[in-house]
């Protein structure tokens, strides 16, 4: 998901500052971290010790890797990885205020 000429979407948290798209072909990942959530594409969705990887496609696996950070970036009150990227009104300290974490997380349709 590109939503303008500069950035990707990131399937975990909805941040729309990434470079590269998340994902090539045949789900290789692109590893660049989401500077929002820091979920790292290609070693964070096969390295998840709480999924059963065996009878899984490389899909499922995702799927599953990113519901389970997500969930996880969510407890932790949405701390960033790289609060640098972020402006002011973005965040509270090392975190990204409910509001804007909200409106990314509906980017993808999802519900907290």
């Amino acid at each position: 998901m590109k939503p303008n000429d500069s950035y990707y979407i990131c399937p975990v948290c909805g941040c729309d500052k990434l470079e590269d798209p998340p994902y090539y072909e045949h789900f290789a990942g692109s590893n660049e971290i989401c500077p929002c959530c820091g979920f790292e594409f290609g070693v964070d969705d096969f390295d998840c010790a709480e999924i059963d990887m065996k009878q899984l496609s490389d899909e499922e696996i995702i799927k599953q890797a990113h519901e389970i950070y997500r969930q996880n970036w969510i407890n932790h009150q949405f701390r960033l990885f790289n609060p640098s990227m972020f402006g002011e009104s973005e965040k509270t300290g090392k975190r990204l205020n409910v509001d804007v974490a909200l409106k990314q997380l509906q980017r993808m349709n999802c519900r907290t």
